[in-house]
């Protein structure tokens, strides 16, 4: 077989050449040659034998037409396979790489691969990774918590709220597995969902939450005054306002909220 790609790759160069001349022959048949007098009556002569000659073999120009689309679908498809192989290799390579490995380590691997997935906003993917480690260790919480940030990038409010919740609970019965700013993390995570789903009251139980564990925390406090602003509640919206002056003073957004919150 790869003795023949040589003489295909010289047999589609040879048609190509041959369809190209085809297709420009009507063009070579009417140059102007006005500015050699004593040569024009022979050029008029030789314009109509090249016309003759170009209406006769008209045919092969579509012929040849019809061969390069043909050669064009054909390397299409080669094309295709060639990817679907190398895809099945990285799949079997990444499973060799995974016999024999320790529980730790295959996780290690498919956490990298999962990630490698998301920063390519492969989604799919690399929900699959995070699947793969969850049929491996059903307790993982950094899998859950990983798989409900795929969830919430690709817009499945309610998926990604019920791993995240799963995640939450794992982290109460483990807690020895999990550190404080996870779980902040994963109440914040939380907040924006319910936020999706106008869940304002649940959103803002998920930053008391985090702000418990970490208070100062200029994304936490952010959007604990966004929400208190959507709520109208003015209270509270000045007594996060004033702890972002604390923390964050070049916060370039204070004017604006000082303004909303007037408003009231």
């Amino acid at each position: 077989m790869d003795n023949l790609w040589p003489i295909i790759l010289i047999s589609i160069s040879i048609l190509v050449i041959i369809f190209i001349v085809i297709r420009h022959f009507p063009a070579l048949a009417v140059l102007d040659a006005d500015n050699i007098p004593e040569e024009k009556e022979q050029q008029i002569k030789e314009k109509i034998i090249k016309n003759r000659m170009a209406r006769k073999f008209s045919f092969l120009n579509k012929f040849f037409g019809a061969i390069a689309d043909w050669f064009n679908k054909l390397f299409n498809v080669i094309w295709s396979k060639l990817n679907d192989l190398q895809n099945i290799q990285k799949k079997q390579q990444e499973d060799r790489s995974l016999l024999g490995a320790s529980l730790e380590e295959k996780n290690k691997i498919l956490f990298s691969q999962a990630d490698e997935f998301t920063k390519q906003e492969n989604f799919e993917e690399a929900e699959k990774k995070l699947i793969e480690i969850i049929s491996l260790d059903d307790k993982n919480f950094l899998a859950f918590l990983e798989l409900g940030e795929v969830y919430h990038s690709e817009g499945k409010w309610q998926e990604a709220k019920q791993t995240l919740l799963y995640a939450d609970k794992l982290a109460e019965v483990f807690p020895q597995k999990v550190t404080g700013s996870e779980v902040a993390n994963l109440n914040y995570s939380l907040a924006l969902i319910n936020k999706e789903l106008n869940d304002l009251d649940g959103a803002i139980d998920n930053l008391y939450k985090s702000l418990d564990i970490d208070q100062n925390n200029p994304r936490y406090l952010d959007l604990m005054l966004d929400l208190c602003i959507i709520k109208k509640d003015k209270g509270l919206a000045l007594r996060f306002l004033d702890k972002i002056k604390e923390v964050n003073p070049a916060n370039n957004n204070i004017s604006k909220w000082e303004e909303e919150v007037r408003e009231f």
